[in-house]
């Protein structure tokens, strides 16, 4: 009786333990992606999925994999089978975001969708006046000309804060004119790179070199040796990022050539490429390691050699590209889109009155901040375009 006794403790403490060790092992390969599929002749095969990470700003989107919907950002959904699978995002007063992602084995793969409003705002930054709009290299302070009533002269708005618009800027003026000098007549205004000076071109050629800090002015005869200068600490900066990174000599020469630019991040370049009659324009992802999904290079879009060149400019995120066609100076109007560095998701989010292809984006990535008028004396402002 007692051996019976000890067969029974003994078959159950068996069994407990094959139990336990049966779940944990199927919890181990499910959450290393494994899932049961049907094979071929009715058979169950045990085979590898990845999964899908959707993001979206602003979040509350529903995603669609393949069609069907799954679930909403921001989530990750497990369990897809390797391969491509057609992402959509999709939220009630925004422009829908597609993508063909692909899915790897035992691997997240990270998408995030900058979604467009269908109705962006426009709001008025300033309302006395702005000419000639430039962002500083640290994209946190832009400076134009003002012929503002009581201080016309440059003034400066700092772009960080959650806030951006007409009554909570902290904009400050950084030289005001004078009797004999009229620097809000100026012509163009170039910043330094630690974005603590100002160097002016006035319209008669002359130069001034404007200190932030103290807010004074001085005459320059060596324009071209200052902007060298500057260019030079530059190049220094980004020879160092290159050089800690394992890069084809070619790639590196073009991330260093004047030609390129820079994404926020400094981790991305944006060059083009002529091929017979066409004008590639490419990015260059510089990440170690590249993000699940990423290419080191994508070709972003094509253009024909003696068409009109749109102006393009990095938007805060550093995934996506601001871009304005149309000839805004001569015509007046311009058109404004957001493209992901992969060329996919052109989106537009501006049609109508633009005085200027210059399109700045602001830290937070909620605005993009335009020059237009919409007066007849053609007096024009800066504005901001709300795209969520």
């Amino acid at each position: 009786m007692k051996r019976f006794l000890f067969k029974i403790r003994y078959m159950e403490t068996f069994l407990t333990v094959v139990i336990i060790l049966g779940i944990t092992t199927l919890l181990f390969l499910y959450t290393s992606g494994y899932r049961l599929t049907k094979g071929k002749e009715k058979t169950v095969d045990l085979s590898k999925t990845g999964m899908i990470s959707a993001k979206s700003i602003p979040d509350g989107a529903s995603v669609y994999i393949d069609g069907i919907l799954t679930t909403a950002t921001n989530d990750t959904v497990a369990g897809i089978k390797p391969g491509f699978h057609s992402l959509k995002i999709v939220k009630k007063g925004f422009v829908e975001w597609h993508k063909d992602v692909e899915v790897y084995e035992q691997l997240v793969t990270d998408m995030t969708a900058v979604l467009i409003s269908q109705s962006p705002r426009l709001e008025p930054l300033t309302n006395t006046g702005a000419n000639s709009p430039s962002i500083s290299h640290t994209l946190d302070k832009i400076a134009f000309f003002s012929f503002d009533d009581e201080k016309p002269g440059i003034w400066v708005i700092p772009l960080s804060g959650n806030t951006l618009n007409l009554f909570r800027t902290n904009s400050f003026i950084a030289i005001q004119d004078t009797k004999l000098i009229k620097y809000s007549d100026g012509k163009s205004i170039e910043w330094s790179p630690d974005g603590k000076k100002l160097l002016v071109e006035m319209k008669n050629g002359t130069y001034y070199l404007i200190d932030l800090d103290t807010n004074t002015a001085q005459t320059t005869t060596s324009p071209q040796i200052i902007k060298q200068g500057w260019s030079d600490i530059m190049l220094l900066k980004r020879t160092e990022i290159v050089d800690k990174i394992e890069l084809p000599e070619d790639i590196k020469q073009l991330a260093l050539s004047p030609k390129s630019t820079w994404s926020p991040d400094d981790k991305k370049f944006l060059y083009t490429m002529q091929k017979g009659d066409q004008i590639e324009y490419r990015v260059y992802n510089m990440e170690k390691p590249l993000p699940i999904g990423e290419k080191p290079e994508n070709l972003v879009f094509t253009t024909n050699v003696n068409d009109r060149q749109p102006k393009i400019s990095w938007y805060s995120d550093s995934f996506h590209l601001i871009m304005v066609e149309g000839d805004a100076e001569k015509e007046q109007k311009g058109v404004i889109y957001l493209i992901r560095i992969d060329g996919t998701n052109k989106i537009e989010i501006y049609n109508n009155t633009l005085f200027s292809d210059t399109v700045f984006s602001v830290p937070g990535g909620d605005k993009v901040m335009i020059l237009t008028s919409f007066k007849s004396n053609t007096q024009t402002n800066l504005y901001t375009v709300a795209i969520r």
